[in-house]
């Protein structure tokens, strides 16, 4: 009767270890898939996870001229924006406006890809090609 009783033992053993043979592995695809999800959420565009606009009061766009609206650009300061070439320089139509033409807003690489307005304005403006 003991040996019966051994035998048991042993396959309860054997059953827990395998259920928490399956948990691990189990936990082990959960972490994969875990930090797959972290993966794909870092490769949201940062405007989908409510980045705030740059202000024109931020030292980065005080320093780039940056203005909301373009027509507002003191030119005698950035006489880039100056004369005909320069009042057709809008923010979507720089390279570095990350939207179309027809975007309200979008990315801008200069601003760590935060939103800008489109009919905005700023000294590194450079030509979509």
């Amino acid at each position: 009767m003991g040996s019966r009783h051994d035998n048991r033992h042993q396959q309860t053993e054997t059953t827990v270890k395998r259920e928490n043979l399956i948990n691990r592995r189990n936990f082990l695809k959960m972490s994969v898939k875990a930090g797959g999800g972290a993966l794909a959420l870092s490769a949201i565009p940062i405007q989908l996870m409510g980045a705030d606009e740059v202000t024109e009061e931020e030292p980065l766009a005080q320093a780039m001229g940056y203005r909301k609206d373009a027509t507002t650009v003191d030119t005698a300061k950035f006489p880039k924006r100056a004369g005909d070439a320069g009042a057709t320089q809008f923010c979507n139509n720089c390279a570095l406006f990350a939207g179309g033409a027809g975007d309200a807003t979008a990315p801008c690489s200069i601003f760590q890809n935060r939103p800008v307005q489109g009919k905005g304005w700023c000294n590194a403006w450079v030509a979509k090609s």
